[in-house]
């Protein structure tokens, strides 16, 4: 008898599971192309941080210093170079090579067999991600794609001749080699993927692999958590954590003001930017944490402010990040604009950093509106900060 139950139990496990797949693959095909890649690109970034933890776990990191001045500002590990490969692989076995991946990492050539580049993960959580053990058969997000229907008319069209993906596979290599001294430092690292649409973010994805919500016997959630977005539906994964987290009174009574800024970049600038906060009391404290991913989740989460320094931000730093503050503050009616009221510059080329000709020249200040801030300097002396 116990057989049998547990026989037709297995049974209609089978039946659901079928019919789960047989409604992914219904959404699937009325997606548009940035639904797709966005659904595709959340699993990803999962299969990433399972790859990150299984390196974690394993103490080789096999680290390398990119940095050609000889200071250890631009290390790579085997993690950074395996969750890259993961990704840019998966995307272009789904999407065609004619989809253009711009990563941080320099990876070996494309017909380079997956499976030839480093052991597959053993997680059991990348298995669920895909498939099999193949890295190209990722299962897309059903969430993701079950949002498709408020996908803008202007954003459904777009060609994939005018799409880039950029790809940061672990924002905050530097917490991440660190960690065995300091675990809690895990926290700042993130997997970032952005989606840009003629030189405009409109879809970012960051992975944060050791969140630490849904705590387990190690403080760490098992599976990470993943916070989306798409320009014109919304950003999400963090609503319920913002909520949660929501800041403390102070013993004044008043609500702390807190900027995060960067822990290894720090510039002169940087200082004047703060010291303008603190002096005009829009901000009561400074939080010095790496990684762009994380400082922009600190923001959607409660931080009032983000001071970036430019030079050290390339755009798969902050193609991910500006997409989930355009998203969160288009819901909220709020836009990115600098202190002229113009855009914030677009996304061209493979290595410039976020700032650069007339904007360096000008020290822009690129704020996001609806209580969601970034600055890269100072306004003007008596100009009042838009916030």
């Amino acid at each position: 008898m116990c057989a049998f139950a547990t026989g037709n139990r297995h049974l209609r496990d089978d039946r659901r599971r079928r019919s789960e797949q047989i409604e992914k693959e219904m959404l699937w095909d009325k997606a548009c192309l940035l639904t797709r890649l966005v659904a595709s690109s959340v699993r990803l970034s999962e299969a990433a941080g399972a790859i990150i933890k299984d390196i974690m776990k394993s103490g080789d990191l096999k680290i390398v210093n990119k940095d050609q001045t000889g200071q250890m500002k631009d290390l790579q590990t085997e993690a950074d170079r395996s969750a890259q490969i993961c990704i840019e692989r998966s995307l272009r076995a789904k999407f065609g090579e004619n989809l253009k991946i711009i990563g941080e990492e320099d990876i070996a050539p494309p017909s380079t067999p997956f499976q030839t580049l480093q052991p597959l993960p053993s997680s059991h959580h990348f298995h669920i991600i895909f498939n099999d053990s193949n890295a190209t058969t990722a299962v897309p997000s059903s969430e993701v794609l079950s949002s498709d229907e408020r996908v803008p008319n202007e954003l459904r069209s777009i060609e994939m001749k005018d799409v880039v993906v950029w790809v940061d596979p672990l924002d905050g290599t530097s917490e991440f080699t660190k960690s065995k001294e300091n675990p809690a430092l895990l926290r700042q690292v993130t997997v970032l993927i952005g989606i840009t649409h003629k030189g405009r973010p409109v879809a970012g994805i960051v992975h944060q692999p050791y969140y630490e919500g849904q705590q387990t016997a190690d403080g760490l959630a098992p599976n990470g958590r993943t916070i989306w977005s798409i320009v014109g539906v919304g950003t999400f994964g963090h609503q319920k954590t913002a909520q949660q987290n929501a800041n403390v009174p102070s013993a004044d009574g008043q609500m702390p003001r807190v900027a995060v800024t960067t822990a290894s970049h720090h510039t002169e600038l940087v200082q004047k930017a703060l010291d303008a906060l603190v002096e005009g009391k829009l901000i009561s404290e400074i939080e010095r944490v790496g990684g762009a991913g994380f400082k922009v989740l600190r923001c959607l989460e409660g931080a009032t402010a983000y001071v970036f320094a430019s030079r050290g931000c390339k755009k798969w730093d902050t193609a991910a990040p500006e997409a989930l503050l355009l998203a969160a503050a288009d819901k909220q009616r709020g836009s990115a604009r600098d202190r002229s009221g113009r855009r914030p510059p677009k996304f061209r080329g493979r290595h410039p950093p976020i700032c650069e000709g007339s904007a360096a020249r000008n020290r822009s200040c690129w704020s996001m509106n609806a209580n969601l801030s970034v600055w890269a300097s100072p306004p003007p002396s008596g100009s009042p900060f838009p916030f």
